[in-house]
């Protein structure tokens, strides 16, 4: 069974207060500029930082002098993560990290294991120590010395405890992409060859990747190609070859009319950006939770449809959410994948349009289509 976060509560941060969000194997995330999508992704990457390692004094890397706590309110946040694990355990995962910034502090973390209806303890912390217990409450790790702003699932490290560990893991395991991230420059140059290789947050390893599944994952390579065939005129081939230093590679890109062999180094960037996120959909290995921020930015109109059924499909290895602005990528979807952030008093809310009644008669009168027009109108925020 693939983990997967089955809701997420956040309080105190930034534009969040007491924002609760169910997610599904497929989340799509939409809203106004301002509604937090983009402080979800950023607060989501803070956890996975923080589980890894000691938590910086500013809390947010890169983030100095930025307001990190929701306004009226104190210097703390706090987080609650519900998160499906294998076989049939339900982990609740809650934290809360007090400033200010320069000095965070983690004043409160808990974990409790829930398995046929039953919650046992697994970790509690309390005045900068920490505990945890196996889920029949038969082992006890005490952590007596934690720096202030370090999570005790942080020190798990080896699977003694073997739920809290899986938890650990599967945290580390998310990973954040978007439009705007993506390395061109370390994209277009030969990579070293990598063992199992997921592809990296700036998307620079690219070659890696396809080599990878070039070489140990040829049915995943050929669906690639496939695709892209068919959405990028001319193209006749795409492989990967030896190519710079020792032990380095690149994609090799063929066209029609072109005796020569093409790099990566000759393509647009809009073609390594949809190689790019082909290569993160079609991947047989892939991060335990894929978040992308606006893919379809720099990518052409015709490529959204088969880009969003791909997306889709990652699911059944991986869960995967993903925020836009796009209307005709948003209609690609199903209703029942579609989350809507809105602002309102200063206070943002989360909601699916499959939820109103209202909303619902309208597109069974007018069609799906519908949903593209009031999403360009702002009333798929109002109605939702």
């Amino acid at each position: 069974m693939t983990p997967r976060v089955t809701s997420i509560l956040i309080d105190g941060y930034r534009p969040f207060r007491q924002l609760h969000m169910g997610l599904g194997a497929l989340t799509v995330l939409v809203g106004a500029n301002g509604t937090g999508k983009s402080a979800l992704l950023e607060f989501l990457r803070f956890l996975r930082e923080a589980v890894d390692r000691e938590i910086p004094p500013e809390v947010i890397n890169g983030a100095s002098g930025r307001q990190l706590f929701h306004r009226p309110g104190g210097d703390e946040f706090s987080w609650a993560l519900n998160v499906e694990l294998g076989g049939r355990f339900t982990v609740t995962y809650a934290g809360a990290l007090a400033g200010p910034v320069g000095r965070p502090r983690v004043v409160h973390e808990v974990a409790e294991a829930l398995c046929l209806g039953v919650a046992a303890p697994m970790l509690a912390r309390r005045d900068g120590s920490g505990e945890t217990r196996s889920p029949t409450g038969e082992e006890l790790i005490s952590y007596a010395i934690l720096k202030p702003g370090q999570l005790v699932l942080s020190t798990v490290t080896t699977p003694r405890q073997p739920k809290l560990y899986e938890l650990r893991e599967t945290i580390l395991g998310w990973r954040f992409y978007g439009a705007h991230n993506i390395n061109n420059d370390r994209v277009r140059r030969p990579m070293p060859v990598q063992q199992e290789p997921v592809l990296s947050e700036d998307c620079g390893n690219l070659s890696a990747v396809l080599h990878f599944m070039f070489t140990e994952c040829r049915d995943a390579f050929d669906e690639l190609v496939f695709h892209l065939r068919s959405l990028v005129p001319g193209l006749v081939g795409l492989s990967v070859k030896a190519r710079g230093a020792p032990g380095e590679v690149i994609g090799i890109w063929r066209e029609e009319g072109s005796a020569e062999e093409l790099t990566l180094a000759d393509l647009s960037d809009g073609t390594l950006r949809l190689l790019c996120w082909l290569a993160v959909c079609l991947h047989p290995k892939p991060p335990t939770l894929v978040c992308i921020d606006e893919p379809d930015q720099g990518v052409h109109p015709r490529t959204l449809p088969l880009l969003a059924g791909l997306l889709q499909k990652a699911t059944e290895r991986t869960q995967v959410l993903v925020t836009t602005h796009s209307s005709y990528f948003l209609l690609q979807f199903p209703l029942e994948s579609i989350g809507v952030l809105r602002k309102a008093d200063g206070q943002v809310g989360f909601f699916r349009p499959i939820d109103s009644a209202t909303l619902m008669a309208m597109l069974e009168d007018f069609g799906p289509e519908e949903l593209e027009r009031m999403h360009r109108t702002d009333e798929l925020e109002i109605l939702a």
